[in-house]
């Protein structure tokens, strides 16, 4: 009785996901301002070009959204990936500021390590400040000013378990080029105090 039981409900089960595909898959008919159904989870169809987002969109993608011709978030993100890493967020990117910062962590990391922070001039790349960390974090930003925090290991911990706490970090532009104003901890994985 039960094999029958569970056949039915795998046999309702398949005809009820094989009527839904086809439900979202079927075109409509070329009715003028009709379309087809849109798929929960999936954005409806458009005329903007993948990649792009239509004009007077804010974060449109284009450079000229962003005054002085600087990266929108999105493609100073779409450059952190070009480098290989995946970025953690934007929200220490300002493309009007004269230093901003986006973390990424390296794409191919089944871990979470290493990470790396890439920094921006108004908009524009100018490089990391550092080789790359076990972990580090955007904490804030003025107009002029980053301000990162470093996990902390002793020689002993895992990569799983940074026991020394953290170190926050403040990064400035010096009108050439990205400049430390705090002691930047070692990556010496030996050391005391280590950002690995």
């Amino acid at each position: 009785m039960r094999r029958i039981v569970l056949i039915f409900v795998l046999t309702v089960t398949a005809l009820f996901a094989g009527a839904m595909s086809a439900a979202f898959a079927t075109p409509s008919a070329s009715v003028p301002g009709t379309s087809a159904p849109t798929p929960p989870g999936t954005a409806p169809p458009s005329s903007t070009p993948p990649g792009s987002t239509p004009p007077g969109t804010p974060g449109a993608g284009s450079a000229a959204a962003v005054p002085g011709g600087g990266l929108t978030a999105a493609q100073a993100a779409s450059l952190v990936r070009g480098q290989g890493y995946t970025p953690l967020g934007v929200s220490g990117y300002e493309p009007g500021f004269a230093l901003s910062v986006i973390v990424g962590r390296l794409s191919t990391s089944v871990d979470g390590h290493p990470q790396q922070a890439f920094f921006f001039h108004r908009g524009r790349y100018v490089g990391t400040g550092t080789t790359p960390s076990a972990g580090v974090r955007w904490v804030w930003s003025t107009s002029d000013v980053v301000a990162l925090q470093y996990d902390l290991y002793r020689p002993g911990d895992p990569m799983c378990c940074p026991s020394a706490g953290a170190a926050a970090v403040r990064f400035g532009w010096d009108g050439s080029g990205v400049v430390p104003l705090d002691p930047i901890p070692s990556s010496d994985w030996s050391a005391p105090l280590s950002r690995r």
